[in-house]
């Protein structure tokens, strides 16, 4: 599968007002992929494999492998970088989660590469739907920590001068999410 940025080429730079709505409006994008794919998850798990429910799965993996890859260096490059500076800890407990789901989401994006090339063992829909809902689970509770710790934390102890060099350092990137 090719992990090409098609996802952000089509969208613009544009000023960003708060860089938080931002950051949640692709979380919310992202969870809308992720009810597809934990949808197409069960459906396959209850009825067997079905093409249609194979795709919502395949479309949410490019999305993950694209939009969120980004959308995670974004956070980490200018988020958690300015959020050290007061509390050491927490960005770094956020960087390894970010490790953890790139680990749990290689399995799926393995498993997708293999159905897509016809490299299919006995196991290969069982690993789909398992890989799938880790993904689904794991990451689903990543963004209910950000969007409802971790962002308002930020919002308290960042200086008027680090909050104005997130918007501006976001201002200068590509929007991941319409």
């Amino acid at each position: 599968m090719e992990t090409e940025n098609r996802h952000t080429a089509q969208y613009p730079v544009q000023p960003v007002h708060d860089p938080f709505e931002i950051l949640i409006g692709e979380h919310g994008e992202c969870l809308k992929y992720l009810q597809r794919m934990e949808n197409a998850a069960n459906y396959i798990k209850s009825n067997g494999f079905s093409f249609e429910a194979y795709s919502q799965i395949a479309e949410t993996v490019r999305f993950v492998d694209t939009v969120m890859r980004q959308h995670d260096e974004k956070e980490e490059k200018y988020l958690f970088s300015l959020m050290d500076q007061h509390v050491p800890g927490a960005p770094q407990v956020m960087r390894n989660e970010h490790r953890e789901l790139w680990i749990a989401f290689r399995q799926l994006l393995k498993t997708v590469e293999d159905i897509e090339e016809g490299r299919l063992h006995g196991t290969s829909i069982v690993e789909l739907v398992e890989s799938a809902q880790a993904v689904v689970e794991h990451l689903g509770e990543h963004i209910a920590k950000e969007n409802e710790i971790v962002f308002p934390m930020a919002k308290q102890m960042l200086t008027k001068e680090e909050y104005n060099r997130l918007r501006e350092s976001m201002e200068k990137l590509p929007i991941l999410v319409s």
